[in-house]
């Protein structure tokens, strides 16, 4: 609740920045309607990934493990296979020519610390190997967790994830000065790790209309396609050693 309170006093802020104190009001209401909306996704769509990942759990093929937050769950899509997950999932197996499996281990609400503390370790805990682990975290930081926390965390994620693995950057329009810190330490340190950059920044842009939930904060399906397009970037044409065990090289856009 706290998270949230923070976040409408920041939307506010930026609302009357930007269309005056007459046309806050109607928009505020608009919020509070959307918030409503996607809050009642979250666990509708937590479900439909454990059950995506039941199915993984007994099917072969190549798996792809996903970390992060809500985003990685669609909450502001119309549909939990509707958000940048669900429609990357598609480029891959288009290019690849055949299906992949996924486990979704994201929580909505999730922070930097909770991919350190439980969806990292549930990565270790599969029991295949994936050939593809995406990680985009850090909106629900922005406004909550101090840099000199934040940063530090970021750094124990980018040792911890495999090699060739995608680390996203954070997407502009939420705490800008903020995330270009953290994204300048991912862009500098993720790559000699061994990482892949998904450039979430780069893709995410002005202009935003149309490309957000009622709720203004979480992007729809069309925002959703500036993610996932961020994410075959950086996977269909990996500028750093992928995995081992992963084909992902054979099918290079280039």
């Amino acid at each position: 609740m706290a998270v949230q309170r923070v976040q409408r006093l920041a939307l506010l802020r930026c609302l009357l920045a930007q269309v005056g104190f007459h046309a806050v009001g109607a928009l505020y209401r608009r919020f509070r309607v959307g918030a409503v909306a996607t809050s009642a996704q979250v666990e509708p769509y937590a479900l439909a990934w454990q059950e995506a990942g039941r199915i993984a759990d007994q099917t072969d093929g190549p798996l792809w493990a996903v970390l992060g937050d809500s985003a990685a769950q669609g909450i502001g899509a119309d549909a939990h296979d509707a958000g940048y997950v669900g429609q990357l999932r598609h480029h891959i197996e288009e290019r690849s020519g055949h299906p992949w499996w996924l486990t979704n281990l994201s929580r909505s609400g999730a922070r930097a610390a909770d991919v350190v503390a439980t969806q990292l370790p549930a990565l270790a805990a599969l029991p295949v190997t994936p050939q593809l682990v995406t990680c985009a975290i850090g909106g629900n930081d922005l406004l909550r967790t101090p840099l000199r926390h934040l940063v530090p965390t970021f750094r124990e994620i980018i040792s911890a994830l495999p090699a060739g693995a995608v680390l996203a950057t954070l997407p502009q329009g939420l705490a800008n000065r903020r995330a270009r810190h953290v994204n300048a330490v991912i862009r500098a340190e993720a790559p000699p790790a061994g990482l892949r950059v998904a450039d979430l920044w780069a893709h995410t842009g002005p202009p935003w209309q149309g490309k957000y939930a009622n709720d203004m904060f979480h992007p729809n399906a069309v925002g959703y396609a500036d993610w996932a397009a961020a994410f075959a970037e950086a996977i269909l044409c990996p500028t750093a050693a992928p995995h081992e065990n992963s084909d992902l090289e054979a099918w290079c856009l280039e």
